[in-house]
C-alpha cells in the first residue's frame, strides 16, 4: 500500500490541489484530512466517492499521532485500499509525519511504503514564513520530492526569481512546478508527479538548519485554534467587514482562518484567510455556519466578541470515516 502526503503551511492550497489530483488516481484510495482547529473543514470538500476519515483538535505528527496509527490500521482492515493520501495539518512537520508511517510500518506490521511526499507553497508568504518559522517551516520544503508554489500571480518576477532560487537552495533535489498547479491538465500533472517518484529527498548536510522551531511537538507550543459554529447570518458586506478585522494584529497574528458564513437569505458563503489574502466566494455547503482561526498569541476575547459569541465551542475528538 501507498502513501502519498500532501502537505503544506497553513492556506498553502492543499486542499486545492486535492481537489484536483484525487480524480487523476486509478485504484482504490482512501484520504486522511488532519485539521489542526476543533471542527473539520476540509473533509467536505473531497469529492463524495472517495472515503474520508478526519482526524482534527490537534496534529497528527504529535498529539494525535496515536489517532493517526489506529485510523491507518482501521483503513487497511476496513478498505484494503491501493493508496492512503494524506493531508496533514499545516502546522506539522514532514518528516515527523514520516516517521509516524514508518512506525506503523515497522512497529505494528502494516505493510506501507511513503510513495510521494508533496508540498505546496504559498510564494506570497514564503518569505515571512521562512523568516518567522525557521527550521519548523522549511522542514516541508527539504523533505518534499515535489514542490507546487501557489500564490505566484502578483509577485514581481523579481520576487519570484528569489523565492524558487531559495527554495531550490532549500531542496537541490526535490522537482519544483513554478506554474500555477490548477491550470495543469491531468497528464501533466501525473508526468510531473512520476518524475518526482525518483527523487531522493531527506537528508541534508549538517549545519543546514535554519534558527527557528526545530523540536517534535512544535505545533502544540506555537500555535492554537479557536473554533466557532452557528454564527449569526451576515450580509456579504459584514463578511467583507469581518474579513477585514481579521487581518488586525488586535486579534493576534492569526495565519489561517476558513469556514462558513451564512448570509440573511440563507445562502453560504466560504470564507479563506491567510496572512497575504483574505476573500469569500459562494458554495453549496449544506450545514450550520463554522469558522476555525488559527494563528499565534490569538486574543481570544476580542475573537469571541467579533464573532458574537460568549464562548467558542469546544468539540470533543472524533473522526469520520
Amino acid at each position: 500500500m501507498d502513501i502519498e502526503i500532501v502537505s503544506g503551511f497553513l492556506g498553502a492550497g492543499k486542499t486545492t490541489f486535492l481537489k484536483q489530483y484525487l480524480p487523476l488516481l486509478t485504484g482504490k484510495t482512501v484520504v486522511i484530512e488532519n485539521e489542526y482547529g476543533e471542527i473539520g473543514l476540509d473533509g467536505d470538500l473531497i469529492q463524495s466517492d472517495i472515503p474520508v476519515k478526519e482526524l482534527y483538535a490537534g496534529c497528527i505528527c504529535c498529539s494525535l499521532a496515536v489517532d493517526f496509527r489506529n485510523g491507518i490500521r482501521e483503513i487497511v482492515r476496513q478498505y484494503q485500499p491501493d493508496r492512503i493520501v494524506i493531508e496533514p495539518s499545516g502546522v506539522g512537520k514532514l518528516s515527523d509525519i514520516v516517521k509516524v508511517c514508518e512506525k506503523v510500518r515497522d512497529r505494528d506490521g502494516v505493510e506501507l511504503k511513503v510513495a510521494r511526499r508533496i508540498t505546496v507553497v504559498d510564494g506570497s508568504s514564503y518569505e515571512e514564513y521562512a523568516d518567522g518559522f525557521g527550521a519548523f517551516y522549511l522542514d516541508q520544503i527539504r523533505q518534499a520530492q515535489i514542490i507546487f508554489c501557489s500564490q505566484m500571480e502578483e509577485l514581481s518576477e523579481e520576487q519570484k526569481t528569489g523565492i524558487l532560487k531559495d527554495i531550490r537552495k532549500r531542496n537541490p533535489d526535490a522537482v519544483i512546478c513554478e506554474g500555477d498547479f490548477r491550470k495543469l491538465e491531468g497528464e501533466e500533472l501525473v508526468g510531473i508527479l512520476k518524475m518526482a517518484e525518483k527523487t531522493d529527498t531527506g537528508t541534508e548536510p549538517p549545519g543546514t538548519e535554519a534558527p527557528g522551531i526545530n523540536i517534535s511537538g512544535a505545533a502544540e507550543l506555537t500555535f492554537s485554534s479557536i473554533s466557532f459554529q452557528n454564527i449569526p447570518r451576515m450580509t456579504k458586506l459584514e463578511a467583507e467587514t469581518l474579513l477585514e478585522k481579521l487581518q488586525d494584529r488586535k486579534y493576534g497574528r492569526i495565519l489561517r482562518a476558513k469556514g462558513i458564513l451564512e448570509t440573511p437569505s440563507g445562502d453560504k458563503l466560504q470564507i479563506d484567510v491567510t496572512l497575504s489574502h483574505a476573500c469569500f466566494r459562494s458554495c453549496k455547503d449544506q450545514k450550520e455556519s463554522r469558522v476555525v482561526v488559527i494563528g499565534s498569541a490569538l486574543n481570544r476575547p476580542a475573537l469571541e466578541e467579533l464573532f458574537q459569541k460568549k464562548s467558542p465551542v469546544r468539540l470533543p475528538k472524533r473522526s469520520r470515516i
